[in-house]
């Protein structure tokens, strides 16, 4: 299948910005969540994952491919998530788990049918081969000689399966997909990046046709890894998409107007002709469909499919505002052909060819990040809330795994703290929104339940925050700390703190990281107890908790050196308790296991961990499981048993029995 190179060149742009965003060594991470009192009860295995992860926060798609397995129509997706997801044509639900990639994300994926097996072969970090029947990989990662593993075709070639991949200096690098060895030497004449690539016969001879960012093309003999011809188009200042048929290299791509172009390389004569086409439709991608090569055919809004061979669209047209902002793969839905839709956002659109009607409603493809985690009670249900990259709050059910609502969009500010808390005795949600500060809304109902102008947000960025019971503390537009009760909606108290970075609230005192400082304030009176803490660092969280019948702060550090740092402090006394621990943790909650305090944290690695704070030693194995950095946790209990909650980057929520720790 034809490489989809120019259409995630937009995308992958988007997904780098987002990866960026979500890497929590530059965004900010949320402050810890409440602090539950629970008490532990029975103890199976400790440290187990219970259940499967949940996802569901969507974000950008990469590359759909169109597919079967076991004989059923399916859509395989890739995303900076690193897994793929394989979807059931008819239901558009999920079959089965993600899969793990294990290559740093993914941004190309093709099907194939081969030696009776379904394959997707997977590029990113490394090159890889799935079975997509058992769901394992058919060889280790292939760690060619560039970070980012640009796929540029796959093939067969003298009985193997093979991958043509960009290697260094512009080098092209024939590898064996069963084995994972290369094969051949390096093909050398590219003086510019290759972007796209096809496999092909040519008299019998297999042969490889690339083409690069000069905008020339290039083709190989395989077997003797020597170039037979060179040849450059004309009409194109971008190459995205190269099919050979019938002894002709096609090539599509952009023009500097970004008007989509073709040419038709003739290998055997060496002839390069532009291919006209009528009206204000330009082709902009190839794939296949049923064995023949098609493309696709965008313009004045819309979409179109046409048969290469005889010119002849396929079906009816649909609409796109833009090109770019798509990536299409051609398929086949039982005797339908289908064109599958994958749009930044997240979101997959099935179309009927022939109709040019969406076949059922636009679904999810990716797993975003989740960006803040919290835990509370609704109805006697366990319940984790989440916000992610999409905009949205979802709330799951801890003992079904299943959503325990539907998502309510919200405009939240990213990477901002939510907590959870109660009003009038019903548990509450409370996150910051771009546009109304700090929203409460009513976790059984979704529906907002703060009173206008409660809650500001800081103009600098995310407000801190932090509740205990219906008592929250946050922020002002100076940057100053106020404590609501979200009951009545009065303020408490403010406190004379500037510059707040992070905000913490116990039963009996405020703690306010501003700088390399820490304050503590009496919550009855507002006034400063004690002398201010030098933190020795900017703080990213704070947290309270009892250790030892003592009132310690917990405070995490935000920056290099020491990122992610914790640090304990004596409220009593202002000095330093117990050991720092120099982790590179991304979210930390502090809560109570029976007569317990545990410190549990996150970690850029994706493991969590639980820790004493009287030693600073681990009390369980690290969590394993999510793939990438952990973006909150949080504890609760569930039918009798503590529990710990994580959420991750890699868009999962994952749930960990904590029942040893009652031993």
């Amino acid at each position: 299948m034809a490489s989809f190179k120019a259409l995630t060149i937009a995308l992958g742009l988007l997904t780098l910005a987002g990866a960026c965003s979500a890497d929590p060594r530059t965004a900010p991470t949320p402050s810890s969540p409440a602090i539950p009192e629970i008490t532990a009860h029975a103890a199976p295995m400790p440290g187990r994952q219970l259940g499967p992860a949940m996802y569901g926060h969507s974000n950008r798609t990469v590359s759909p491919a169109v597919g079967s397995v076991n004989g059923k129509p399916v859509i395989v997706t890739g995303g900076w998530d690193d897994l793929l997801r394989v979807w059931d044509l008819a239901t558009r639900k999920l079959i089965g788990e993600p899969i793990p990639a294990g290559q740093g994300g993914v941004d190309h994926v093709e099907l194939h049918h081969w030696d009776g097996k379904d394959i997707a072969v997977v590029s990113g970090g490394a090159l890889r081969a799935w079975d997509l029947g058992t769901r394992r990989p058919l060889t280790p990662p292939i760690m060619t000689q560039t970070l980012d593993t640009n796929l540029l075709a796959v093939g067969s070639h003298d009985g193997q399966h093979v991958a043509l991949t960009e290697g260094e200096y512009d080098e092209l690098q024939l590898w064996n997909l069963t084995t994972g060895s290369t094969v051949g030497a390096t093909l050398k004449g590219h003086e510019a990046e290759p972007r796209a690539g096809a496999i092909g016969q040519l008299g019998g001879t297999t042969v490889a046709v690339t083409g690069d960012a000069d905008e020339v093309l290039r083709s190989w003999d395989l077997k003797t890894g020597k170039a037979l011809a060179i040849a450059k188009v004309t009409s194109m200042d971008y190459i995205s998409s190269i099919a050979i048929q019938g002894g002709v290299a096609v090539v599509t791509g952009t023009d500097g107007d970004s008007y989509g172009r073709m040419e038709h390389w003739d290998l055997a004569t060496g002839a390069v002709t532009e291919v006209k086409h009528k009206g204000e439709f330009s082709p902009v991608e190839l794939s296949e469909l049923d064995g023949r090569t098609v493309t696709i055919l965008g313009g004045a809004g819309t979409l179109r499919v046409a048969d290469l061979a005889t010119g002849k669209v396929i079906g009816h047209g649909w609409d796109s505002d833009d090109l770019l902002d798509h990536v299409a793969a051609v398929g086949r839905y039982g005797t339908t052909p289908i064109l599958v839709i994958g749009d930044p956002d997240g979101t997959l659109t099935i179309w009927d060819l022939r109709t040019g009607r969406q076949l059922g409603k636009p679904f999810f493809g990716y797993g975003g990040g989740v960006e803040t985690l919290a835990v509370t009670k609704v109805r006697g249900k366990a319940i984790a809330v989440t916000t992610g990259s999409d905009f949205t709050i979802r709330m799951w059910d801890l003992a079904t795994h299943k959503p325990f609502r539907a998502p309510i969009s919200c405009a939240c500010i990213e990477y901002a703290p939510m907590t959870t808390a109660t009003r009038d005795g019903k548990p509450v949600i409370i996150y910051a929104d771009i546009e109304h500060g700090l929203v409460a809304r009513d976790a059984a109902t979704g529906k907002r339940v703060d009173k206008t102008g409660i809650f500001v947000a800081s103009d600098n960025g995310p407000a801190p925050l932090s509740a205990d019971g219906s008592v929250v503390a946050s922020a002002t537009q100076d940057g100053e700390a106020e404590l609501w009760d979200l009951s009545t909606g009065n303020l408490l108290r403010q406190v004379t703190a500037t510059g707040v970075d992070a905000v913490a609230v116990g039963s009996r005192i405020i703690a306010t990281a501003s700088g390399h400082q820490i304050k503590l304030w009496d919550q009855a009176t507002g006034q400063p107890i004690g002398k201010p803490i030098t933190s020795g660092g900017q703080a990213e969280s704070l947290a309270i908790g009892q250790v030892d019948g003592k009132t310690i702060v917990f405070f995490r550090r935000k920056y290099a050196p020491g990122w992610g740092g914790i640090r304990l402090w004596d409220a009593t006394t202002g000095e330093p308790y117990g050991k720092a621990l120099s982790i590179r943790s991304t979210a930390m909650a502090v809560t109570r296991v029976g007569s317990r305090t545990v410190l549990v944290t996150g970690q850029d690695d994706g493991t969590v961990i639980v820790w004493d704070p009287q030693t600073m030693k681990p009390l369980l194995p690290p969590f394993s499981g999510h793939h990438g950095a952990v973006s909150g946790v949080a504890v609760t209990m569930l039918k009798g048993k503590p529990i710990a909650v994580s959420g991750g980057n890699d868009g999962s929520i994952r749930i960990w029995d904590l029942t040893d720790l009652s031993h």
